[in-house]
């Protein structure tokens, strides 16, 4: 009876450390931002982009604050800091492919249609992305990297940062760590 309930005890923790594997986050992630100001080009960084990534339903979450943005420029820095309110940014958008659960594969190119909620504003953009496994050892992580363009008119963001020009490029390439 007792090997039978250390079998069980063995299955049953084996199975919940498969069951947390399938997901996978960052919180310090990279990610670039371009737009034109009075017709002179801005690029915005920040290192606080979190990404979740969870293997069984291929659905991407991402999250960044625009007040943690940076520029060379100090007007505008000013102006993201002197909001009083978070400046929340959220995405959302599932991985269209059937060979993304494989453990090995090579670079998969695909169409993103990504949901974007900022200040009760939703729309849908488009990105290219891509998508790698890497292996450290035993462990398994991703590197997901996008490209996309979002209209300024539907941000928003105009009100915070004027005279921005039509659209704002982002871009991002993160490594997508397995959750322990």
């Amino acid at each position: 009876m007792n090997t039978k309930h250390i079998i069980l005890a063995i299955l049953l923790i084996g199975f919940s450390k498969v069951r947390a594997q399938t997901i996978f986050k960052t919180q310090e992630g990279h990610i670039l931002m371009m737009a034109l100001q009075d017709d002179q080009s801005v690029k915005a960084e920040s290192h606080k982009l979190s990404l979740f990534l969870h293997y069984d339903s291929k659905t991407l979450n991402g999250v960044l604050d625009l007040k943690t943005l940076t520029t060379d420029i100090p007007e505008i820095n000013t102006l993201l800091a002197a909001e009083e309110e978070p400046l929340i940014l959220r995405f959302i958008g599932d991985i269209p492919s059937i060979d993304f659960l494989s453990k090995i594969h090579d670079p998969i190119d695909f169409n993103w249609w990504v949901t974007i909620t900022y200040k009760n504003n939703t729309y849908k953009s488009p990105f290219k992305a891509t998508i790698i496994h890497i292996y450290q050892g035993t462990d398994m992580s991703c590197i997901i990297s996008a490209r996309g363009q979002v209209l300024v008119s539907d941000t928003g963001l105009n009100n915070v940062i004027p005279n921005l020009g039509e659209s704002i490029e982002i871009e991002f390439a993160q490594m997508v760590l397995r959750l322990q």
